[in-house]
Protein backbone atom coordinates (compact mmCIF):
# COMPACT_ATOMS: atom_id res chain seq x y z
CA UNK A 1 0.00 0.00 0.00
CA UNK A 2 1.05 3.59 -1.28
CA UNK A 3 0.78 6.37 1.37
CA UNK A 4 -1.00 9.39 -0.08
CA UNK A 5 2.04 11.49 -1.54
CA UNK A 6 3.86 8.60 -1.74
CA UNK A 7 6.81 8.68 -4.72
CA UNK A 8 8.09 6.55 -7.45
CA UNK A 9 11.00 7.68 -9.49
CA UNK A 10 12.99 5.68 -12.27
CA UNK A 11 15.09 7.21 -15.24
CA UNK A 12 11.57 7.19 -17.22
CA UNK A 13 9.23 8.28 -15.01
CA UNK A 14 8.87 10.80 -11.55
CA UNK A 15 5.06 10.55 -10.26
CA UNK A 16 3.48 11.16 -6.70
CA UNK A 17 0.36 9.79 -5.33
CA UNK A 18 -1.72 6.58 -5.37
CA UNK A 19 -3.23 7.21 -8.83
CA UNK A 20 0.04 8.73 -11.11
CA UNK A 21 1.56 5.65 -9.41
CA UNK A 22 -1.41 3.78 -10.70
CA UNK A 23 -1.34 5.21 -13.81
CA UNK A 24 2.02 4.75 -14.73
CA UNK A 25 1.92 1.04 -13.86
CA UNK A 26 -0.79 0.70 -15.69
CA UNK A 27 0.80 2.49 -18.69
CA UNK A 28 3.75 0.03 -18.38
CA UNK A 29 1.45 -2.86 -18.57
CA UNK A 30 0.02 -1.15 -22.09
CA UNK A 31 3.06 -1.28 -23.24
CA UNK A 32 4.28 -4.60 -22.67
CA UNK A 33 1.24 -6.66 -22.88
CA UNK A 34 1.85 -10.45 -21.94
CA UNK A 35 5.21 -10.24 -19.97
CA UNK A 36 5.22 -10.25 -16.62
CA UNK A 37 7.32 -8.88 -13.67
CA UNK A 38 9.56 -11.66 -11.45
CA UNK A 39 11.70 -11.05 -8.30
CA UNK A 40 15.27 -11.50 -8.74
CA UNK A 41 16.70 -12.76 -5.92
CA UNK A 42 15.71 -11.99 -1.98
CA UNK A 43 14.42 -8.82 -0.62
CA UNK A 44 17.29 -7.28 1.48
CA UNK A 45 15.54 -5.24 4.50
CA UNK A 46 16.61 -3.23 7.19
CA UNK A 47 14.24 -0.59 9.37
CA UNK A 48 11.62 0.76 7.00
CA UNK A 49 14.48 0.32 3.79
CA UNK A 50 13.96 -2.76 1.41
CA UNK A 51 15.83 -3.08 -1.97
CA UNK A 52 15.23 -5.84 -4.64
CA UNK A 53 15.93 -7.12 -8.40
CA UNK A 54 13.53 -7.44 -10.90
CA UNK A 55 13.02 -8.78 -14.33
CA UNK A 56 10.55 -8.08 -17.05
CA UNK A 57 9.66 -10.37 -19.68
CA UNK A 58 7.44 -13.16 -21.81
CA UNK A 59 7.41 -16.13 -19.17
CA UNK A 60 10.09 -18.73 -19.45
CA UNK A 61 12.27 -16.82 -21.75
CA UNK A 62 14.86 -13.85 -21.56
CA UNK A 63 13.93 -10.80 -19.59
CA UNK A 64 13.65 -7.76 -21.89
CA UNK A 65 14.48 -5.31 -19.10
CA UNK A 66 16.02 -5.77 -15.95
CA UNK A 67 16.08 -3.69 -12.77
CA UNK A 68 16.52 -3.03 -8.97
CA UNK A 69 14.03 -0.74 -6.52
CA UNK A 70 15.32 0.70 -3.44
CA UNK A 71 11.89 1.49 -1.14
CA UNK A 72 11.02 3.06 1.78
CA UNK A 73 8.20 3.16 4.42
CA UNK A 74 6.78 4.84 6.59
CA UNK A 75 5.75 3.79 10.17
CA UNK A 76 2.49 2.07 9.12
CA UNK A 77 4.01 0.08 7.04
CA UNK A 78 3.10 2.02 3.82
CA UNK A 79 5.78 2.63 1.15
CA UNK A 80 6.28 6.75 0.57
CA UNK A 81 9.12 6.28 -1.67
CA UNK A 82 10.55 3.96 -4.43
CA UNK A 83 13.58 4.18 -6.09
CA UNK A 84 13.92 2.74 -9.51
CA UNK A 85 17.27 2.01 -11.99
CA UNK A 86 17.14 0.25 -15.08
CA UNK A 87 20.13 -2.26 -15.63
CA UNK A 88 19.24 -3.72 -18.88
CA UNK A 89 16.96 -2.10 -21.53
CA UNK A 90 16.00 -2.67 -25.10
CA UNK A 91 17.61 -0.75 -27.58
CA UNK A 92 15.46 1.70 -29.67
Amino acid sequence: MVRPGGRYTDPLADVTGHDQIDAMINAVQQQFPGMHFTLVGPVDAHHRQARFGWALGPSGAESLIDGFDVLERDDDGRVTLVLGFLDKVPSA
